[in-house]
């Protein structure tokens, strides 16, 4: 029994096999190269010849082969005849005949035919029994001819035979000087049925903006094909029709063709290999130009920058396209680049909803197991730590672009381990460099299909406006909580005050306004917005806002007006800026510094490389932590602040706090010390000094105080609580305040002595005494006074000691060098805690 089965089963497969090999036609089409050997050596499988050469003489491959293939040729002269043997297979087949294309080329300038001539016999050592002309005498005259169909029938005792042989002999013919060319395409043996059917137009589709393809059902007659007579666009004809590979007419217009535009098209007269012609044709279709591509038709969907070796996937850069329009695109002549390389994309057509790998031309059939393949030449290597990919159009539009960095991993696993970038929503339509994420599928990459991040959840909350500034004085930048769409109308920005803008450019969240002329100083204009859409298409709400332009800030317009040097544990530290101005101002590229133990300027920082607006008469605090200052400093939390990476170092025992213009001029220094704070201060951590007045440099160490206890020891972002009130009253010296508690239960801890005086050149001595005439303290003492000035008491003895509570008299004694005196005094009050 096992025995039968395993005879009926070798009985099937060989009913199989001989089904199988009676299905196969023997084809050659001469597109496979020569081996250069002669006879019985094959040149190419189951073909010899008598002499084969590699020019174009002897029995060589021609390049002028049927629709430019290639094609066997041989090439008569008076000392040659050229002999072919074809190896056939006639009991594989009911009625096996032969069919193949052959013409003459005109070789020089003789009269003498190529005379081709057949037999077939059983063995290649046979010698030919008897000869058949091909054609006639003259078929293949010295002339370039087109190429024609000839059939040779197997004679019948033959066609049972397991293997015979086609002997093709091309002689030199008669006549005077050179011979024709013979060339022979498109050999078929086998049973070969008659094609009675006519063509079939199974296609039209643009190719470009001004030339049709059509797709024919087979191969067409290189003449009629090529007629422009035979076809009408809306009546008119085209300025030519060009056959490609057989079976392809692209049909070129005079005209650009409207896209997504309505015709007609008549065909008639095209016929077939066989003679066989089409009926005549009416086609009604809608024209898509497919070198359109709009903006975000091809997204960047995926990008492999860093591939790595053990991977599942490649270890090969890629780049996925995914098509998101409604019509076929071609991408023949589309420019892909990098922020280092541009190269231009092939002929290659992209359906809608499909998937392209773009990989280096001699990697890219290794993507092949992964979907549709499109290989680069000059592949723009993509960097490992951060680059800008772009496609763009033919004419350089750019049709989609993302932009990737080391953070876009999210960390350093994905960023080493061989991770591709995969967009999350491709339909966003703006910039897609935020949302990349690492892929999270097990390959590490989706080449080819539906990234492992995707995600199309609605997004439905709508842009806000966050910030503007002005880059300079003829563009202005306005920052919005999420990328937009690359989408503007003038309507959506208009200012009610006459300002015109000359552009607009829309850059993922920021949208920039460039203006004919410079934007009015320190005015502020009224800016109406609405219109914007971000990528999912929410639209903003319209809103107004107040435009202004702060004035660049000087040297005397921003002055150093607090510093805390000896923050409490964990909390930082900070410098606080007063504009000095009545003018908003804009302190882009100022900058703090230090001094080293030489007195050299020394780390050197810049506050901010954006624009940074000071109000009239604010201040600015500006730490590496400005959450946790107003933390630690609740009164001033409504004050302004601004974060920065870092400060220079300003050390606890003393240094110096430089203030910079954006041309590195000094504009300040302050040099601090634990001696300024209060004498009677128990502990300093926490504690700022504060300016007491703008007048006076801030190199006037009197000109410097502890903060109040009453605003919590600090004041960053507000006004000081040690301010004097900068309009002087008249007087020669005035005090202010008059009653102060050195212990700061109630107001200032010190009080400040002012003069402002006509002239400079008087010299001064000011004292302390109590109601018993004795000195307290002494706070100059013949010092040559300036024209203004001032000193500070802080209710202590010249030992350091607290005063007692009570009245006390300031005695100013002034005089010059012309002999002028003045002595004025001034009451002081010391209260105490109640």
């Amino acid at each position: 029994m096992v025995r039968f089965l395993d005879g009926l089963f070798l009985f099937v497969l060989l009913l199989v096999q001989a089904a199988t090999l009676k299905g196969a036609n023997q084809r050659e089409g001469f597109e496979e190269d020569f081996q250069i050997v002669n006879h019985p050596q094959e040149f190419i499988p189951g073909w010899s010849g008598n002499e084969l050469r590699s020019s174009s003489s002897r029995i060589f491959q021609s390049s002028q082969g049927r629709n430019a293939s290639k094609a066997l040729a041989v090439q008569p002269i008076s000392t040659f005849d050229g002999k072919v043997f074809i190896r056939l297979n006639p009991n594989m087949y009911e009625n096996p005949k032969i069919q193949f294309w052959a013409k003459a080329v005109r070789n020089g300038s003789g009269t003498r035919p190529a005379e081709a001539f057949y037999s077939f016999e059983k063995s290649l050592e046979n010698n030919p029994s008897s000869w058949f002309r091909l054609g006639s005498e003259n078929e293949f005259a010295n002339e370039d001819q087109e190429f024609r169909k000839f059939e040779i029938l197997l004679p019948e005792e033959l066609s049972v035979e397991p293997e015979i042989f086609l002997k093709l002999e091309i002689r030199f013919g008669s006549g005077t000087g050179s011979c024709a060319r013979f060339l022979m395409d498109d050999f078929e043996f086998g049973d070969i049925e008659e094609d009675l059917e006519a063509p079939r137009l199974l296609n039209v589709r643009g190719y470009d903006d001004k030339t049709l393809e059509l797709s024919f059902s087979e191969k067409l007659d290189p003449v009629f094909s090529q007629i422009q007579l035979n076809y009408l666009l809306d009546e008119k004809e085209p300025e030519s029709a060009i056959l490609r590979q057989d079976s392809l007419v692209y049909l070129s217009f005079e005209d650009t063709l409207v896209h997504r535009g309505l015709y007609d098209l008549r065909v008639r007269q095209i016929a077939d290999l066989e003679g066989n012609f089409l009926e005549d044709t009416l086609v009604n279709f809608t024209f898509f130009d497919p070198t359109n591509i709009p903006f975000k038709t091809l997204v960047i969907n995926e990008l492999m920058p860093a591939p790595r070796d053990g991977n599942d996937l490649p270890n090969v850069e890629y780049i996925e396209l995914l098509h998101i329009g409604d019509y076929p695109v071609r991408v023949e002549g589309v420019q892909l680049s990098n922020s280092r390389n541009t190269t231009a994309l092939g002929n290659f057509w992209l359906e809608p909803d499909s998937y392209t790998i773009l990989a280096p031309t001699n990697q890219a059939n290794q993507f092949l197991p992964f979907g549709s393949v499109i290989p680069v030449s000059s592949w723009p290597t993509l960097l490992n730590s951060g680059d800008r990919v772009q496609l763009s159009d033919r004419n350089g539009k750019e049709i989609d672009q993302v932009s990737y960095t080391a953070a876009s991993w999210r960390g350093t696993e994905f960023s080493g381990g061989g991770y591709s970038l995969e967009v999350v929503n491709p339909l966003l339509k703006c910039d897609q460099s935020p949302f990349l994420l690492p892929s999270i599928a097990p390959f590490r990459g989706t080449p080819g299909q539906e990234n492992s991040v995707f995600d199309l959840s609605p997004d439905l909350v709508k842009p806000e406006l966050l910030a503007f500034e002005f880059l300079n004085e003829q563009a202005l930048v306005l920052t919005f909580s999420e990328p937009l769409q690359n989408l503007y109308f003038p309507n959506f920005l208009s200012f009610q005050e006459i300002i015109e803008i000359d552009s607009v450019g829309i850059n993922s969240d920021e949208v920039t306004l460039f203006f004919q002329n410079p934007f009015p100083e320190n005015n502020p204009a009224t800016l109406k917005i609405h219109g914007f859409q971000d990528c999912s298409g929410n639209e903003l709400e319209e809103i107004e806002i107040k435009i202004l332009r702060a004035s660049e800030a000087k040297i005397g317009d921003v002055m150093i007006n607090e510093v805390l040097f000896n923050s409490r544990t964990g909390s930082p530290k900070f410098v606080e800026l007063v504009n000095a101005t009545n003018r908003y101002l804009d302190l882009r590229g100022w900058k703090l510094a230090n001094l080293d133990v030489q007195g050299i300027l020394n780390q050197i920082r810049v506050i901010s490389q954006r624009s940074l607006v000071i109000p009239p008469n604010a201040q600015l605090a500006i730490s590496t932590d400005t959450v946790q200052l107003k933390y630690d400093y609740p009164l001033s939390a409504m004050g302004l602040f601004h974060q920065v990476n870092t400060l220079p170092s300003y050390p606890i025992a003393g240094g110096t706090v430089v203030l910079l213009a954006p041309s590195d001029e000094l504009a300040e220094s302050f040099r601090y010390s634990e001696s300024l704070h209060h004498p009677l201060l128990r502990d300093t951590k926490g504690v700022s000094l504060e300016r007491i007045s703008l007048q006076s440099p801030a190199t006037v160490l009197s000109n410097w105080h502890s903060a109040s206890g009453s605003m919590g020891y600090a004041t960053p972002g507000t006004k000081n609580s040690q301010l004097i009130e900068e309009e002087f009253l008249g007087d020669l010296i005035q005090v202010e305040p008059e009653v102060f508690d050195p212990e700061g239960s109630n107001g200032n801890t010190f009080t400040s002595i002012r003069y402002e005086l006509n002239e400079p050149g008087w010299v001064g001595t000011f004292r302390i005494y109590d109601m018993a005439g004795r000195i307290v303290a002494i706070l100059g003492q013949n010092e040559i006074l300036g024209t203004s000035g001032l000193y500070s008491w802080t209710g202590t003895n010249s030992n350091g000691g607290r005063v007692r509570t009570g009245y006390y008299i300031l005695v100013a004694d002034l005089f010059d060098l012309n002999g002028n005196v003045r002595q004025i005094k001034k009451t002081i009050i010391i209260a105490e805690r109640l």
